[in-house]
């Protein structure tokens, strides 16, 4: 399919479940995503101010172009709606609209066992904008655009102790639409849709500014941006969640939805997206998360599984082991609320034997608290 002069591929999802028809609105009274929508893109790379949150979210593993130093990389923007009747402006350089933006920054320098990170708000306007049209964000510490030049993107991102990381992103598989009839479901509760759109590998380049140096870096990256007015369904406190990018051209991305009991919910999920880009996936009653380690943070106290074994049964393939394991354990990232607190970080991937098979990043979410009443 061609829009204006970039050429993408859709892959749906498929759910083999009941299909549970999302409302229009919110509870709070934002639109909700619709099903069977086509994305228009580069269009739908850029801002949705209807909807109640909306996220940006770039992560991956670098290494110096002498192969000496190994970093990982976060950098996240979150959109979050004020008033569902606000006024929507549709120009990148207005200001005054009820948006609230969220900069989550964070570089592990892996050889040297340091992770710096940081959380900044602003209101839309003077340090806050997100063109309507494409992929166009500057706030605060973070600038992303879409380039002309095959769909690559370009990623600034500036932390507070004068660190810089410059990086260009190339895709090397088509964009991937997630979930039944283009929705994915975060529970049983109606409103809990997004529109979920991923590049699950994507070539990165650049250049780091770390006290005063240049380091030439390149690797691999994982590009997300989802779109909802309810994140989290009824019952759930928290998430887990990975993207894993395998050695041999595939990736898996999987989540845990949990439970206020301990349970996982049936809408968790397991994806396997194959060297073309193809994909398939199974549901709760097919894989098992299970802690194999945890580390308490020094911190907050907060005690996060952060080494962990999936056991997943591919449709055609069969049974599948892949144990997560942290590069760095001191990878939390704490706010401005210590309840908001969470675990982000580079990782490994191995094989059932032990085996380096490819590499992660994994994501703790709700471990401070129940996250369903902030994002619902």
């Amino acid at each position: 399919m061609r829009f204006l002069f970039f050429n993408y591929f859709f892959i749906f999802q498929i759910l083999s479940a009941e299909w549970i028809q999302p409302p229009d609105r919110s509870p709070k009274g934002y639109l909700v995503p619709s099903p069977d929508y086509t994305p228009n893109f580069p269009r739908d790379h850029g801002s949705h101010p209807k909807y109640g949150i909306e996220w940006w979210y770039w992560v991956g593993h670098l290494k110096s172009v002498n192969e000496k130093r190994n970093f990982g990389f976060q950098s996240t923007v979150f959109r979050i709606a004020g008033s569902p009747e606000g006024k929507i402006y549709n120009s990148i350089r207005s200001f005054g609209n009820q948006n609230l933006f969220l900069v989550h920054s964070a570089l592990s320098d892996l050889g040297n066992k340091k992770y710096i990170h940081h959380e900044r708000v602003y209101r839309e306007g003077w340090q806050a904008k997100a063109s309507l049209d494409n992929l166009d964000l500057s706030v605060g510490g973070i600038e992303a655009k879409l380039l002309t030049e095959k769909n690559q993107q370009q990623v600034i991102t500036r932390y507070q102790n004068g660190d810089r990381l410059e990086l260009t992103f190339s895709p090397l598989k088509p964009l991937i639409v997630f979930g039944d009839r283009g929705l994915s479901r975060k529970g049983e509760s109606p409103p809990a849709v997004s529109w979920y759109w991923s590049y699950t590998r994507l070539q990165a380049t650049g250049k780091l500014f770390q006290n005063g140096k240049e380091v030439s870096v390149k690797g691999i990256a994982w590009m997300d941006h989802e779109i909802s007015s309810s994140q989290l369904g009824d019952g759930l406190e928290g998430w887990d969640w990975t993207c894993m990018q395998l050695k041999d051209g595939t990736e898996v991305k999987a989540y845990r939805l949990r439970t206020k009991d301990g349970g996982s919910d049936p809408w968790s999920a397991v994806y396997w997206i194959d060297t073309n880009g193809k994909t398939v996936e199974v549901y709760a009653d097919q894989f098992k998360w299970e802690s194999e380690d945890q580390w308490k943070s020094p911190k907050t106290g907060l005690i996060y599984p952060n080494t962990v074994r999936i056991t997943a049964f591919h449709p055609d393939y069969g049974k599948r082991v892949y144990r997560i394991r942290p590069l760095l354990d001191s990878q939390e990232f704490t706010g401005t609320r210590s309840d908001n607190a969470y675990w982000e970080g580079a990782c490994e991937v191995l094989n059932n034997e032990g085996v380096p098979i490819g590499k992660a990043y994994l994501e703790l979410a709700g471990y401070g608290g129940g996250l369903g009443a902030r994002l619902n």
